[in-house]
């Protein structure tokens, strides 16, 4: 059971340095851009960030959850990718119907993606309220 948790560490740490690289790139990319969210017609603007902020994000959630679905399907835990990355998304949004689990030894790597899904969409939350405040916050001065 410890090897399995330590191998599941290594794919939480490979998904918390993507998610964490792509939001301080889309930070990046917000700081380098300030006549987006400046001027007139700027509403127009906010929205085009907006969908592209939630955009980026949706990707590197899709990223992590292959990531997750690649080391099932990799070691064997299950017999085909589409059911790998099925399991991976239910997990990793926590959502987890139960029509599908791991082997018994594997159990507990399933709710470790769990609690990594649900951490690092409060990090996707918090930078889009971040980045929605920043706009008020401009919007009004």
């Amino acid at each position: 059971m410890l090897r399995e948790i330590l191998v599941a560490g290594v794919v939480v740490m490979l998904c918390l340095l993507i998610h964490v690289a792509g939001l301080l790139l889309l930070a990046e990319w917000l700081i380098l851009r300030p006549h987006l969210i400046e001027g007139k017609k700027a509403i127009l603007r906010y929205s085009v960030v907006l969908v592209t902020l939630f955009t980026a994000i949706l990707f590197l959630h899709t990223v992590e959850t292959s990531l997750w679905a690649s080391f099932y399907y990799l070691r064997g835990l299950f017999s085909d990718f589409e059911t790998s990355l099925y399991f991976s998304v239910s997990s990793y949004a926590a959502i987890g119907y139960g029509d599908i689990l791991l082997p018994q030894r594997w159990r507990l790597v399933g709710a470790i993606e769990g609690v990594t899904g649900v951490l690092l969409c409060g990090i996707s939350t918090a930078f889009i309220f971040a980045v929605i405040n920043a706009l008020f916050q401009r919007r009004r001065a």
